[in-house]
């Protein structure tokens, strides 16, 4: 059924009170601390773990748009005020919102908006208000998928922090779960992106499963931490296709920029021998802590809304 409850959640966040991008001297600090690599690939691999490839909807958007889009979605219903027509989620809301924030274009936003009713992840309100309104919500379906990513999160950072254990204690409190979706959207409308920290990601990140297979790499070295030294990957160019979905070309296309981009180096007859680089550990611890301050952000915001 979906989840359409609004109680004492109808004001949307300040901007002065939405996440930020953390500074760049709690970013060292964090992954200064003696578990942080442990809470790197934990993370890394629980969201492997859950990840689906789709060959139809990397059509529309890839993966990455697709996790954002379902943020969007839930950040529009939970920041909707009965009082305020102009509020909520409805296909043409979500279209400025994806051509504003620059997500994707309206076409391609109308596209998702179908693929997700089709396949359970949003219905059309049941109101008794302007029919015209045409509000959709967010099934249990897909308020689950946010919740079970966010959890893979949330564990990993129970190692370093606090606010881990806080999340997941809250994961299942609807008022936590409603104004956390609501600082999530609020913070990429601000601007807030993850891979401002390690910006050289972007390229490779815009692939379909190209954030899946980095993650793969590294936790296929082996190496518990950074390190200073190529660390030889064990895994096969056609296990990857087969895992995430993609077409062994594309993975080929992807190692080939990322070694243009001194992320990995390759050897053997078919360049099937992997060694990733310094710098994609680097990337990827900078990714990784960026986006635990982020979290932790998110949850005491959220934890001091319900509380007011």
């Amino acid at each position: 059924m979906p989840n359409t409850a609004m109680t004492n959640l109808n004001s949307t966040p300040n901007p002065a009170e939405s996440p930020s991008l953390p500074q760049p001297d709690a970013i060292a600090a964090l992954r200064a601390h003696p578990r942080f690599p442990e809470a790197l690939r934990m993370m890394l691999h629980d969201i492997v773990g859950i990840y689906q490839g789709n060959r139809a909807l990397n059509q529309v958007l890839n993966d990455r748009g697709r996790v954002i889009f379902g943020v969007l979605a839930l950040y529009l219903h939970f920041s909707r005020d009965p009082r305020d027509p102009a509020s909520g989620l409805t296909a043409s809301r979500m279209k400025a919102l994806c051509t504003e924030t620059g997500l994707c274009s309206p076409g391609r936003a109308a596209a998702m908006l179908l693929l997700m009713r089709y396949a359970g992840y949003l219905a059309p309100a049941q109101t008794e208000g302007d029919r015209r309104l045409r509000l959709l919500v967010p099934t249990d379906r897909l308020i689950a998928s946010q919740k079970e990513r966010v959890c893979c999160q949330f564990r990993a950072m129970a190692l370093l922090m606090p606010e881990g254990a806080l999340g997941l204690a809250n994961i299942d409190n609807e008022a936590f779960t409603a104004t956390m979706a609501r600082h999530f959207g609020s913070g990429f409308c601000a601007g807030f992106r993850i891979l401002d920290s390690s910006p050289a990601l972007y390229p490779l990140a815009e692939r379909n499963a190209g954030m899946m297979i980095l993650f793969t790499l590294l936790l296929a070295t082996g190496e518990a931490g950074a390190s200073n030294l190529p660390q030889p990957a064990a895994v096969s160019i056609s296990a990857l296709a087969q895992r995430f979905g993609v077409s062994r070309p594309h993975v080929l296309k992807l190692l080939r920029d990322a070694e243009v981009m001194n992320f990995v180096s390759r050897g053997g007859i078919d360049g099937d021998r992997i060694l990733v680089l310094p710098q994609l550990s680097d990337a990827l611890e900078e990714f990784g802590a960026t986006l635990f301050l982020f979290l932790s952000q998110c949850v005491r915001l959220s934890l001091d809304e319900s509380k007011g």
